[in-house]
């Protein structure tokens, strides 16, 4: 399949208006129009629902999506790798999952460059379903993330722990958290909700539930609250005025790296390994 019709799909699908991105693909939008239509006469499916000012995704669409990014991403990790396989460089595409990145990963971020000052590296936060997809499909060779799937073509390193602590911007009392007290719930997965619903039952009641780091973090700094941050930034969350709520219970789960046991870069991951072990956040 051509992957220039790929292209101009993930960017109507971005844009959802066909002349916005024939603008980003400087073509015409008979252009992209023509594309769309040749990539759904290809796979016998409709893409987009088309009415009046309003450009929407069909069913078929949303399942082409991922498989979209992926060829197009192993694409571009296939001419990287082929543009540096005369010289030296090494390479590693690395995801940390959501809310994972902190003072301590950046630290063990820059002795793995010191380290290995010919690795060229690719670096990006993506969610656990994504990023299961991608080590299964070969376009990602390293996962940090703190639940490790239950997949058997997966291998897994425990470096390091996640701790999370209950922090306040004034004095709160744990055991009675309630909207008054502007609580935020960040969602840090199936194992933090289990503990959350452990120790705080239905008495904890949120002003704000999200899974965006810095939407709580912005809220909590512009109207006060209370939220499960890691405790490896509590001297960041300390210049914003937040301190951790004396007793309160803390959630605490290792910290792994997962990657394809068939990865041909199963040495450099393993040195990765060694220079992220240790990791506190």
């Amino acid at each position: 399949m051509d992957t220039v019709l790929l292209r101009t799909f993930l960017e109507v699908r971005k844009t959802r208006h066909f002349g916005k991105a024939a603008e980003n693909l400087c073509i015409t939008p008979a252009a992209v129009s023509a594309r769309i239509k040749q990539l759904e006469e290809s796979l016998g499916a409709v893409l987009f629902l088309r009415t009046r000012n309003n450009i929407q995704l069909s069913k078929e669409g949303e399942r082409l999506v991922p498989h979209a990014e992926t060829m197009l991403l192993a694409l571009a990790r296939a001419r990287q790798e082929v543009a540096f396989g005369d010289s030296d460089s090494r390479q590693l595409v690395i995801a940390v999952r959501n809310g994972l990145w902190s003072d301590s990963l950046q630290q063990k971020l820059h002795g793995l460059i010191r380290s290995e000052p010919e690795l060229i590296l690719h670096l990006v936060s993506l969610g656990t379903d994504e990023i299961v997809q991608k080590l299964l499909a070969g376009t990602l060779d390293i996962a940090i993330l703190y639940a490790p799937p239950n997949v058997p073509e997966l291998e897994i390193i425990t470096i390091g722990e996640l701790k999370l602590c209950l922090y306040s911007s004034g004095k709160l009392n744990n055991a009675q958290l309630t909207e008054a007290d502007n609580y935020i719930y960040l969602d840090w997965g199936g194992g933090f909700s289990r503990f959350h619903a452990q120790h705080f039952g239905d008495h904890a009641l949120p002003v704000l539930r999200t899974n965006l780091e810095e939407v709580a973090k912005r809220y909590l700094k512009e109207h006060g609250g209370a939220c499960y941050l890691p405790y490896g930034q509590r001297s960041a969350l300390a210049e914003d005025g937040l301190s951790p709520v004396r007793g309160a219970a803390v959630f605490s789960r290792p910290i792994n790296i997962a990657y394809h046991s068939a990865s041909p870069q199963r040495e450099l991951i393993e040195a990765v390994a060694q220079q992220f072990s240790g990791l506190r956040t």
